[in-house]
């Protein structure tokens, strides 16, 4: 029973940005389901009787940039102390893709947390510059984060006194300084991505889903079937 409703909570949340974070912790758990899982389950359900869908509002925009935020949770499971990566790619105010999900190794401080989102975010702008190029369609991307330690290891050469890092993760210094990418702070509560990263308030869900161009919306859609 949970796994058949966790799957198809996963179904839902590939276009609910508001769901990511907590599909994935669903997900996790799908091998050996307990009964706080279900209870997990049902808090999802209940959330989506009060916000049964959202509209993707795509208004006319002129020379739109593509832009990618990125953040992460910090030692967010409680289990293991894995963080979250969550980010979102917008061209303009157009919601392209969003993302959440739990980084591979544990990292020792928040800045190194933010570097792992922020290079995932490097490399899915890089992916859609390259799809639109080949459709003819030149896009500068950039990139933004709110933590001011991993934004000065990207802008820095070389790892510098933080040599715990792995040094595939700092490609993107490379692109920081021939300015291929750009990369830019954001303020955390006007961060979008924050969405993907960790449990919010309604009010704060609206509020990152406005800034990423979507709108609740009540009730069932006109052109669906009764």
């Amino acid at each position: 029973f949970f796994r058949s409703f966790a799957a198809r909570v996963e179904y839902l949340a590939l276009d609910r940005p508001d769901m990511s974070q907590a599909t994935k912790e669903l997900c996790r758990r799908m091998s050996a389901p307990r009964v706080a899982d279900l209870r997990a389950l049902s808090r999802v359900a209940r959330y989506l009787v009060g916000a049964c869908r959202v509209v993707y509002e795509y208004p006319w925009q002129l020379r739109p940039v593509l832009s990618a935020y990125t953040d992460s949770d910090f030692a967010g499971c409680v289990a293991t102390r894995r963080s979250t990566s969550g980010g979102s790619v917008l061209l303009g105010g157009h919601l392209l893709k969003h993302w959440a999900s739990g980084q591979k190794k544990i990292t020792l401080s928040s800045g190194e947390a933010v570097l792992g989102a922020v290079v995932r975010g490097f490399s899915e702008a890089l992916g859609i510059q390259s799809v639109a190029r080949d459709l003819g369609v030149e896009l500068q991307p950039e990139v933004h984060a709110d933590s001011s330690a991993a934004i000065g290891i990207c802008h820095r050469c070389g790892i510098g006194k933080v040599r715990h890092l792995a040094v595939a993760q700092l490609w993107v210094q490379d692109l920081v300084r021939a300015k291929t990418c750009r990369l830019f702070k954001v303020l955390g509560t006007e961060n979008p991505a924050d969405l993907m990263t960790k449990p919010l308030a309604r009010t704060e869900i609206d509020g990152h889903l406005e800034r990423l161009g979507l709108r609740p919306s009540p009730g069932r859609a006109a052109p669906w079937p009764r």
